[in-house]
């Protein structure tokens, strides 16, 4: 009787011992699911600064390089408006130095002048300011201003420039002024 009991027992304990095992799992999923949906939406929270961080990190790159350029091209085009009133009095010392002199207060006058004419020339080429002066070349409208056109005459090819009225000027491949042209057609 005795073994019947025991055999009782063990059944009655391992009928118990599944359902107790199985109880624990339970609990032990449950409480393991909001560990793993909190652990889940962190690594989400995390993906997405780390996303944030490199756009900002991009964006900043891309802030330093447009601003290098924009003082990179400050310092490139400084001259470029004292140039552009400038130019107008270059053009009246080249006018006034075409004059003929005959006395020697003029052509002391006219001395003066070309001191003066090259010192700007030389202020001009240090600043990268270079001269359009497009005669017998092909016309350009990029850099000449054509403001006649007369009828090509023999020896000379259709499109280019016979005369230049008034002379252009660069800025480091920029345009200040175009050389105001007359073009044979």
């Amino acid at each position: 009787m005795s073994r019947n009991k025991d055999k009782k027992q063990e059944q009655e304990m391992v009928e118990e011992t599944p359902t107790e095992l199985v109880e624990e799992t339970t609990e032990s999923v449950e409480v393991e699911q909001p560990e793993i949906d909190e652990l889940a939406k962190v690594k989400a929270d995390l993906e997405e600064m780390e996303n944030k961080y490199l756009r900002v990190q991009a964006e900043m790159a891309n802030i330093q390089k447009r601003n290098a350029k924009e003082r990179e091209d400050a310092a490139k085009f400084r001259a470029q408006s004292l140039a552009t009133e400038l130019l107008p009095v270059i053009d009246n010392l080249e006018r006034a130095l075409a004059i003929e002199v005959t006395d020697e207060q003029g052509k002391s006058l006219k001395k003066g002048i070309e001191m003066v004419m090259e010192t700007f020339k030389t202020a001009l080429k240090n600043e990268g300011i270079e001269v359009i002066d497009p005669l017998n070349e092909p016309f350009d409208p990029n850099f000449h201003q054509a403001i006649q056109t007369v009828p090509v005459e023999e020896g000379q090819a259709s499109e280019t420039v016979v005369q230049v009225f008034q002379k252009g000027y660069n800025l480091k491949g920029r345009v200040l002024r175009p050389a105001m042209v007359i073009v044979a057609q």
